[in-house]
């Protein structure tokens, strides 16, 4: 049967984090936007976006080729007029993908000569100049990335970091060229294009820029990058008469016990842990003790039951300083690690959820929201708003509401665990946003 409407732009997201951001920032800019995790088995009127969010970005390779080409096809099949392919505002990748290679693949789907990469999130400092990302003053193989468990980044020059993935040849359309506009933008991809150069990096310093790299790739088949360029497409979609903005909406509110779930070791989130942990019990987990076989579960069971009794949120964490995370990847191997600790946090997930009660739950790191999100067998979220990096709230209705965040490891303010899940309890009333980022009290 054919769709009423086709989209206006559908979004493949390789991981839940980035894929609720880059919904809640359509939702606030007054997009009809859909999230499901994985593609969706039906289709849905009234939708002007849909943003698919999977668990792509440390499986191997041919693996997440499959996934984002049976996610694309979902959306072609819904008449998207553009493909966004969303990866983190830090590039977080290895040399051997996914970046480069699922981008790649998509290109070839899409018949697309070429694709613009912009990775920036000038909202928190991540600037590209010269092909160089930057966090704040700081190189990229200089911040605190260079020791991610699972994506180490350890070379600050994208352009040769992306090279490295793929077949095609990699270029930089130059801060000089972003600077001048859309237009000068336009006429630099073509140049590159035929000079053989097709995954284009976009040098990006201010919000300005990305409005501009937005416009000027509105019509592109495939557009990849951070959340942050996405939110400056409405407007342009708005100019030629592809949307009508909704005018308000609301997020549901959800009551019930609370609960914090913790996988990322992110220096942010240690001190998120810090923050929550003088007014709530915390629990952290001891991997070498989840290796030896200790039931584990049974125990944050226990803990959790006296603390929903108590009627207090509470945390469950796997996350330790760096030199601990260290000495565990060297004893079990760092895939063995990060699958353990997913593995434990899911379990622990479903009893919380389904055997204790627990209805307002924030979930702590980009793998780890996947893996749970999974295993509570959570197909498709209401997202609201966008209200500043890492907080994007989401409705589960099925089989019963259950208010979520799923928030990167690296994102939030020190006392987010607390306030996000307080303001859970509360309606959420908005209207779209006119400018970007939109200002917050």
């Amino acid at each position: 049967m054919p769709l009423n409407k086709p989209l206006v732009f559908g979004a493949i997201a390789d991981d839940l984090t980035g894929g609720s951001e880059l919904a809640s920032m359509l939702v606030a800019r007054g997009v009809r936007t859909r999230f499901t995790v994985g593609p969706a088995e039906s289709f849905a009127q009234g939708f002007d976006a849909h943003v698919i969010a999977l668990k792509t970005r440390v499986i191997p390779v041919e693996q997440a080729i499959s996934q984002v080409l049976r996610a694309a096809e979902s959306l072609i099949a819904q008449g998207a007029r553009q493909i966004f392919f969303k990866y983190c505002a830090t590039f977080d990748s290895t040399p051997q993908g996914n970046i480069g290679p699922c981008s790649e693949a998509l290109m070839d789907r899409l018949g697309a000569r070429y694709a613009l990469f912009c990775p920036a999130l000038c909202e928190t400092q991540r600037t590209v100049y010269q092909g160089h990302m930057f966090g704040g003053a700081q190189l990229l193989a200089e911040s605190p990335k260079r020791n991610d468990p699972l994506t180490p980044m350890t070379d600050s020059n994208l352009v040769r970091v992306l090279q490295s993935q793929a077949r095609r040849k990699a270029g930089l359309v130059n801060y000089q060229v972003v600077d001048a506009g859309a237009q000068s933008i336009r006429m630099a991809c073509e140049t590159l294009s035929g000079e053989g150069r097709s995954l284009l990096l976009v040098d990006t310093l201010w919000e300005r820029h990305l409005a501009s790299i937005a416009q000027a790739s509105a019509d592109m088949p495939l557009l990849t990058g951070n959340s942050s360029v996405a939110a400056h497409l409405p407007p342009v979609w708005q100019e030629r008469g592809l949307v009508s903005l909704e005018q308000s909406a609301t997020l549901p509110a959800v009551d019930g016990p609370a609960a914090v779930l913790v996988g990322s070791v992110a220096e942010q989130t240690m001190r998120q842990i810090d923050e929550f942990s003088p007014r709530h019990p915390v629990l952290t987990i001891d991997m070498d003790r989840a290796f030896a076989g200790d039931d584990l579960v049974a125990e944050a069971r226990d803990f959790a039951r006296t603390a929903v009794a108590a009627g207090t949120p509470f945390a469950i964490s796997t996350a330790q300083v760096q030199s601990v995370v260290e000495k565990v990847q060297s004893r079990y191997g760092r895939d063995q690690a990060a699958a353990k600790a997913e593995h434990l946090l899911s379990e622990i997930a479903k009893s919380i959820v389904f055997e204790l009660g627990v209805r307002r739950l924030l979930i702590a790191g980009g793998e780890t929201s996947g893996a749970i999100i999974a295993a509570l067998g959570i197909l498709e979220m209401t997202v609201g708003p966008y209200q500043g990096p890492g907080i994007a709230r989401a409705v589960s209705s099925s089989p019963f509401p259950l208010a979520l965040m799923l928030k990167s490891g690296k994102l939030g303010k020190p006392d987010i665990f607390e306030t996000v899940l307080n303001d859970m309890r509360q309606e959420l009333t908005y209207s779209p946003a006119t400018e970007w980022p939109p200002r917050r009290v």
